[in-house]
């Protein structure tokens, strides 16, 4: 007895500084946005102690709503392509490198040693019209004069899909690195061809690998900034921009943070799914 609860005091103990760093810079700002967003606000952009519903009813108004809107298309659209890309990068390295696969997964985390607004400035100098991009197609004559790229819908997915990338190649790889392989050759042998083999072998194994995928790139591109205001010009309004609109620029700091407790909440319903998804594919095995 003495020595289980000295192995729970040595637990507690390891544990309690991450628990007090937990609290004190996630969850009592977490707290204090929550607060922020049901507060009131006078005509100069003070907040005011109160309670008031009227920031999430104003959510429900036709600007934020179409906002929420280009924020969960931009989100499917990103999360689509990075499955799409990142699904094949991820059997290559697992089934196909070789000795070649750790090297290959270091490339992907390269990027992730630069500043994250540095790698984007990057995808403004290639995509400008005097940028390499619109030089090549210039000069292999695809294009007799180069073309306006920023400022587009296309530039922000290229943006959104170059920083969320590596985030859909690693879940995958490692739901795709534990599959026997005898597996598929035993598919092999009962008839079945490469497509039938992946469709009915590797691609069911690997679907929590998927899942876990399409969470990490759908979350943070539902909230992401700087990528389409500095591709995608700032154009389009999604929830990041409105909510640094909304706290800097109109001062109406009990909105922007109903925006982000709406936006939390989005997060968290999208982990419910996942985690929903992933007890059916297991229950499915």
């Amino acid at each position: 007895m003495r020595r289980e609860r000295r192995e729970q005091l040595q637990t507690g103990l390891m544990l309690t500084p991450s628990v007090l760093l937990l609290g004190l810079f996630i969850l009592l700002p977490l707290c204090v946005v929550f607060a922020y967003s049901f507060a009131l606000r006078d005509p100069y952009g003070a907040v005011l102690p109160g309670f008031t519903l009227d920031n999430y009813r104003e959510l429900v108004q036709g600007v934020y709503l179409r906002v929420l809107m280009n924020s969960f298309t931009l989100a499917a659209w990103t999360t689509a392509l990075c499955l799409l890309i990142g699904y094949p990068v991820a059997y290559f390295i697992a089934f196909k490198a070789g000795r070649a696969a750790p090297a290959l997964l270091l490339l992907l985390l390269i990027p992730f040693w630069i500043n994250f607004l540095i790698r984007i400035s990057a995808w403004v100098v290639l995509l400008g019209r005097g940028g390499l991009i619109n030089k090549a197609l210039v000069f292999s004559g695809v294009i007799d004069e180069p073309i306006g790229m920023l400022g587009t819908v296309g530039a922000t997915l290229v943006g959104m899909v170059y920083a969320f990338l590596p985030l859909a190649v690693f879940p995958i790889y490692a739901a795709l690195t534990p599959i026997d392989r005898r597996l598929m050759e035993a598919g092999a042998d009962l008839g079945a061809g490469p497509a039938e083999t992946f469709a009915r072998v590797t691609l069911p194994l690997s679907l929590p690998g998927v899942l876990a995928a399409a969470l990490f790139v759908f979350v943070p591109s539902m909230g992401v900034f700087a990528i389409p205001v500095l591709l995608g010009g700032g154009k389009d309004i999604i929830l990041g921009n409105l909510i640094v609109q909304l706290f800097l620029e109109f001062r109406n700091i009990p909105v922007g943070a109903a925006v982000a407790i709406l936006l939390l909440v989005f997060s968290g319903l999208g982990i419910l799914l996942y985690m929903r998804a992933l007890r059916r594919v297991e229950a499915m095995k």
